[in-house]
């Protein structure tokens, strides 16, 4: 992963320069709100009813100034407050950070303002990234707030505005205020961006933003923003428009000076070109890694025409700063296109670490060696060598590819292929068993192409349908018939990918208000197969109580005990492990059963029975099946299908690990069952399989790692095929 992610070239160096050498800002207070999970139609799309009505209105007034901003994936928060503060396109590794931040390192906004003003006061309230962000003296008073409680929509927010409102009662106490709103981010994740919450949300936000313009002065100026947007499903971590196009509204009574009528402005700008804008704005140094440009059509609002000389110092600090960032470039210094210095810049910002990825390949495939061939203990040979070229040379990276390519010759030549792997059975020679052998190739090929990738999930339900058909017709079985049925079924309930995720399928159609009849039966009679399928072996009497408290908790009956209810789950769950009443598979099961969302319970119960009525005995086919299952559930190769929610299923406090093993069983679980289905030896198979496409992906990669664009493909990719890989090998192990 080191190796194919775009590492980050920033520096720690400082900006000195800037065009303002006076000490005093000409400004009065600045005010940001930061709405989480923003979307840009919230604000431009006049004809929903879901829009922030206070905006028009101001815009209507003349005090408004509204733009569309562009923002960088991955669309998460960390990475689009870094990008914000400081003008970077932070790397994918963000993604990984966002749970748990640290100290911003790098030049930022917060840092110049508090350099060249430190007698001002920065006050925030909101989501705790920025206190972790800002552990220091930065923020004369802070309000952290834990940003990953997914269930609360209202508490967070409300202590928020209590915050901001006893701000705005003593203005002469700071100067610099933000705030950092949730809930329609959390609402979000629950439900989706079209709910009547969402409205709520909306309403609740107008309140705030007509409150704080109400407190304003002259010489104030406010800015509401999002840090990137969300599906239509709720998610967001992709690179769809919903997603990475977010609104920034100026908002100062100044501004009625300069806009004698509504202004319309169509262009669309980086986020990360807010970062330039804002220094200017606040009359400090532009960030020395920025990348962003000044956006133009917002400073001449701000600024008169008897400040051109400032205007034009502007630009030039931006243009010298920019080429600040470049090294070995032919471009002439007098270049005046600021984009084309920028492009180049991005360009030496976010660079691969070659030397890694050569690495990666190597030692990936000399791990399908070791899983191919019976390893001999000459082998060992290559380990002296390594050592022998490392105390030579102290380069460990030449070292291990040479010990690496060293043990794949050694191990090709003296071992013996292990014939137990990848055997075809004595009905071999049919078309079904030519499929399995056969498809793992095809799978590979089809690794090259990002749509493909995007698109995976449409490879694994061809192959699952093809093969039951086919084993349908050979054997004239209405089993496979009957299970051909219900994979067609469960392949329509919930639309994934990234070409076709927003046309309505079955889980929309029963996630609707007016259909809950609907949700409500499919549920209940999940419960009572669900119930069927897991007494089948009569262990245990207490298991008849687990569907009886989902359907309690998932439809809300006893108000009060909603939050406990799935304690009891879990503690019956353990209570049944060491009773040893509850098999591992059935376990496993049951906590997906509480977990899914109540439109997917029927998913768990096809898989239910597909394990215990179709007979495995290939390790293709439990591969086919595993990888099914995980986009049954309406994942996809995109961190915008991850649920977050689910990690707080029963969970009344912030336990980081503990929600982070229920976010990952609720993503892998159907994938981990059908793989502990296996043999010793077939997962083995199961694990040379799963080393291969790593191998021909991270090849695939390689070659096409000067290709940028490929990379809101490839990263969620890479992220998957790890958390697959770091379970296959405990499992194996």
């Amino acid at each position: 992963m080191q190796g194919l992610f775009p590492f980050s070239s920033s520096t720690n160096h400082i900006a000195n320069r800037s065009c303002f050498d006076s000490q005093e800002s000409s400004q009065g207070h600045f005010i940001i709100v930061l709405i989480d999970a923003l979307r840009a139609d919230y604000v431009f799309n006049k004809n929903s009813s879901y829009y922030l009505k206070s905006i028009e209105k101001f815009e209507e007034e003349g005090q408004a100034l509204s733009i569309k901003l562009r923002t960088h994936s991955p669309t998460v928060t960390l990475p689009r407050l870094k990008a914000i503060l400081t003008g970077t396109i932070p790397s994918f590794w963000d993604v990984l950070f966002n749970y748990n931040s640290s100290q911003l390192q790098l030049d930022n906004l917060l840092f110049q303002y508090k350099r060249k003003y430190p007698e001002k006061k920065i006050i925030f309230y909101g989501d705790d990234t920025w206190v972790k962000l800002f552990p220091n003296s930065i923020f004369h008073r802070s309000y952290g707030l834990q940003s990953f409680f997914v269930t609360d929509f209202n508490e967070i927010d409300l202590n928020v505005t209590h915050g901001l409102y006893n701000e705005l009662n003593q203005m002469n106490e700071w100067d610099f205020l933000i705030v950092h709103y949730l809930g329609l981010d959390h609402i979000g994740h629950a439900f989706g961006a079209f709910n009547s919450f969402i409205k709520d949300k909306l309403i609740e936000m107008d309140e705030v933003i007509e409150k704080i313009v109400s407190k304003m002065n002259k010489n104030d100026l406010l800015l509401i923003t999002g840090d990137h947007g969300m599906i239509d499903q709720g998610g967001h971590g992709g690179s769809s428009d919903a997603e990475i196009y977010v609104p920034a509204i100026f908002i100062s009574h100044k501004l009625k000076e300069n806009i004698s009528k509504k202004t319309k402005n169509n262009e669309e700008y980086f986020q990360i070109d807010l970062t330039p804008t804002l220094s200017a704005l606040l009359e400090i140094a532009i960030p020395y890694n920025n990348l962003g440009i000044l956006i133009e059509n917002v400073l001449k609002h701000f600024y008169h025409s008897d400040k051109l000389n400032l205007f034009k110092c502007l630009i030039d600090d931006n243009r010298r700063q920019l080429f600040n960032l470049l090294s070995n470039t032919k471009l002439s210094t007098s270049l005046n296109d600021l984009h084309i210095i920028r492009n180049q810049a991005m360009l030496i910002a976010n660079e691969q670490d070659l030397k890694m990825l050569l690495l990666s390949i190597i030692l990936f495939w000399s791990s399908l060696i070791i899983f191919w061939f019976n390893i001999q203990k000459i082998s060992l040979l290559s380990i002296i060598l390594l050592s022998i070229v490392y105390l030579i040379s102290n380069n460990l990276f030449l070292s291990l590819a040479i010990g690496a390519i060293s043990f794949c010759i050694i191990v090709i030549g003296t071992g013996e292929r292990k014939i137990g792997y990848n055997k075809i059975n004595n009905e071999g020679k049919t078309f079904p068993s030519q499929l399995l052998m056969w498809y793992p190739l095809f799978h590979i090929i089809s690794l090259f192409s990002s749509s493909f990738i995007e698109e995976e999930h449409q490879t694994w339900y061809y192959l699952l349908s093809t093969y039951l058909l086919i084993r349908t017709i050979e054997e004239k079985s209405l089993k496979y018939l009957f299970m051909l049925i219900l994979s067609r079924l469960i392949r329509s309930w919930n639309q994934t990918g990234n070409k076709w995720l927003n046309i309505p399928d079955i889980g929309d159609f029963l996630n609707r208000s007016e259909n809950v009849v609907y949700l409500f039966s499919i549920h209940f009679l999940s419960s009572i197969i669900f119930l069927y399928l897991l007494n089948k072996s009569k262990r245990s009497s207490i298991t008849y109580l687990l569907p009886i408290i989902v359907l309690i908790y998932r439809w809300n009956l006893f108000n009060s005990l909603t939050s406990v209810i799935p304690l009891l789950y879990y503690g019956l769950l353990g209570y049944l492990i060491v009773r040893k009443e509850i098999s591992i598979e059935n376990l496993l099961f049951s906590l997906l059963y509480i977990l899914c969302r109540p439109h997917n319970c029927l998913i768990i119960i096809i898989h239910m029975i597909f394990y215990q009525f179709l007979n495995i005995n290939d390790s293709r086919f439990a591969f086919i099946l595993s990888q099914s299952a995980f986009f049954h559930l309406g994942n996809s190769n995109s961190f915008v299908t991850i649920d977050i929610s689910t990690g707080f299923v029963g969970i009344p406090i912030y336990l980081p690990i503990i929600h982070g093993i229920l976010i990952y069983l609720s993503t892998y679980g159907l994938s981990i069952i059908w793989l502990l289905k296996l043999s010793k030896e077939e997962r083995t198979d199961s694990l040379l399989q799963l080393t291969l496409i790593n191998s021909s992906f991270v090849l695939c990669i390689f070659l096409q790692r000067y290709h940028l664009f490929v990379w809101t493909v490839f990263a969620p990719k890479v992220f998957y095929l790890c958390a697959q890989t770091a379970f296959n090998f405990l499992l194996f192990l």
